[in-house]
């Protein structure tokens, strides 16, 4: 038995033999061509894309049928690519000018393009770097005629092991017969990974060089509760997962019988769960869950993949839709934290000259240096204010001064009086809060909670900025650690202040939806979690099954505690404390 340790990328068990994912590698059979033959390979090339882009509709049809519309935006991401008329003018060329076969010209043109994202130190860049070679893996087989036949080909439920595995291989999996995989590369927010928690596919990534450990047929177990795979089991090992797998089964069904249920622990202690919101993502699963509210509504969406911002009517239209699903119920909207790893395609100047962008010019930085996209975005919103009776609130992006949230009240100020000179007016008062996560927010908040009406924690940024490690950089992610001390205490004094207050504070980030971290948050004194819809009945069978007075005890000794790992050894005893 031998077990590598990676990164969970999807949670639950898998069981079952190995199967190795052969090397998908761009296959140059024939670098040129003869001048009498340019024309039939420009011919060939034109045919493949077609095919291509044929592929691509099919995939994101499907996506969109069974995922929503957040993960079929990953096949339009595809189809740019291949439509960029750069990129397809390049190919001809090469073909024309140096007599190259369209594989070759494809290959050449392609690598190309990935280098100059390269050059960028972006991890967004780096993502979509992935996106090019998933769309040459497709045009190459098109172009060598090629079925791409090998999921197809397994027979019986297996486990994929795989150097790396593209969107468009993940897509395909959960109908061929896989059961969970695991991959050298990749981390917890990757595209892949993303997909694998939707197709609900056991699975762990970042585990460096297990496609060269395991040899096909091999018994392996996935363990994507604790980001393990494990080669070989002995009997134990395997009896005591199959037991685990049984228990997840088992829970997975109960899950349904306590939607309706007040989120509530054993001892009595009331909490809020709300659901972190995508319009595009909204399945039939989705739309039945009971949920306190929307805790998260990201609007960066509405910015991507056109030419120009979003007008007021769009917006509104878009929120109002989103806010209708919710009744009376709050409706946390964020403004567009735009910048760092979302990028929209029309221009801003504050873009071209970030070398840092996680550090520069993002959130509300970027919509105080644009006023006309603050204006907008907030008259949109009052707009959906004016007409639904939900508990419209607006959550503020990377607020690190009392002076930025004083311009926002300020502006939102405006745009209200807008609407009343019109004769309209919000349904309900609209509530103005900040995203905690920037240090010199959570170390100053004495002096700006005066001027919030509610805060949220945005950890994912908070503990990157904490410990200064960029959560998607594969040369330091293993460092992003939620147990850090400073994590924790940062944390209890943010809930601190503001309940000095009388101010709720919530979590929307990944910590929210771990299962094993919410004994700590809601010990912390956290009042509201919202999560991934997927996450959402788990999360809830969580707290209906803890004891806050043993959470709360636990929290105490992790702020004495003086390293992660005596964290993690309080929260590993709380989860064993609870399971028995």
């Amino acid at each position: 038995m031998f077990v590598i340790k990676g990164v969970s990328a999807s949670p639950g068990v898998a069981i079952g033999p190995a199967v190795l994912l052969p090397t998908a590698d761009f296959a140059v059979a024939k670098q040129h061509v003869e001048a009498t033959e340019v024309k039939a390979e420009i011919v060939k090339f034109h045919h493949a894309l077609d095919k291509t882009l044929h592929d691509l509709d099919e995939c994101e049809n499907k996506l969109r049928a069974t995922l929503g519309g957040e993960y079929a935006s990953l096949m339009s991401m595809h189809k740019m690519i291949l439509q960029d008329p750069m990129m397809k003018d390049a190919a001809i060329a090469k073909i024309k000018n140096e007599h190259m076969s369209a594989q070759a010209a494809i290959f050449h043109t392609l690598q190309e393009l990935a280098a100059s994202f390269d050059k960028l130190e972006d991890n967004f860049f780096k993502e979509r770097r992935n996106d090019i070679f998933d769309v040459g893996k497709r045009l190459a087989g098109n172009l060598a005629e090629e079925k791409g036949e090998f999921l197809s080909s397994i027979r019986r439920p297996s486990v994929l092991i795989a150097h790396d595995l593209f969107p468009s291989d993940t897509i395909n999996l959960q109908e061929n017969q896989i059961i969970g995989f695991c991959t050298d590369l990749g981390g917890k927010t990757s595209h892949t990974a993303i997909l694998a928690q939707s197709l609900k596919l056991p699975a762990v990534v970042g585990l460096s060089n297990a496609a060269r450990q395991v040899r096909d047929g091999d018994t392996v177990i996935v363990d994507g509760e604790n980001g393990l795979l494990i080669l070989c089991p002995d009997r134990y090992t395997l009896a005591r997962y199959k037991k685990i797998q049984r228990e997840i089964k088992k829970a997975e069904s109960l899950l349904q019988t306590i939607n309706h249920l007040p989120t509530v622990t054993s001892d009595g202690k009331n909490f809020q769960l709300m659901v972190n919101f995508d319009p595009r993502a909204d399945t039939k699963e989705n739309k039945k869950l009971i949920t306190d509210g929307l805790g998260l509504l990201r609007t960066e969406f509405l910015y991507m993949d056109i030419p120009q911002p979003p007008s007021e009517i769009d917006q509104y239209q878009a929120y109002l839709s989103t806010a209708k699903k919710f009744d009376m119920r709050p409706v946390v909207i964020r403004l567009a934290d735009l910048g760092a790893d979302k990028l929209p395609d029309f221009p801003l100047d504050e873009f071209d000259k970030d070398n840092n962008p996680f550090m520069g010019c993002r959130g509300i930085r970027l919509l105080l240096k644009n006023p006309e996209l603050l204006h907008t975005q907030l008259r949109a919103i009052v707009r959906t204010a004016c007409e639904v009776p939900a508990q419209i609130k607006i959550l503020i992006p990377m607020v690190s001064s009392a002076e930025e949230m004083r311009h926002v009240r300020e502006a939102l100020d405006r745009a209200v009086q807008e609407f009343e000179k019109e004769g309209k007016k919000p349904l309900n008062k609209i509530a103005l809060g900040a995203m905690i996560e920037v240090p010199s927010a959570a170390i100053a908040l004495d002096g700006m909670i005066g001027l919030m009406d509610f805060l949220s924690i945005g950890t994912n940024d908070l503990i990157q900025y904490l410990i200064a490690v960029d959560r998607v950089n594969p040369e330091v992610a293993h460092m992003y650690d939620p147990c850090h001390p400073a994590v924790l205490r940062t944390i209890h004094q943010i809930i601190q202040t503001a309940h000095q207050r009388g101010k709720a504070v919530s979590i929307c980030g990944e910590i929210a939806s771990d299962v094993k971290m919410v004994p700590m948050l809601l010990g912390l004194g956290v009042d509201t979690l919202s999560v991934p819809p997927r996450m959402f009945l788990r999360i809830k069978n969580r707290i209906r099954n803890l004891n806050f007075e043993s959470c709360s005890d636990k929290a105490q000794a992790a702020l004495l505690a003086a390293t992660s790992q005596d964290i993690r050894s309080l929260i590993e005893e709380e989860n064993q404390d609870e399971d028995s």
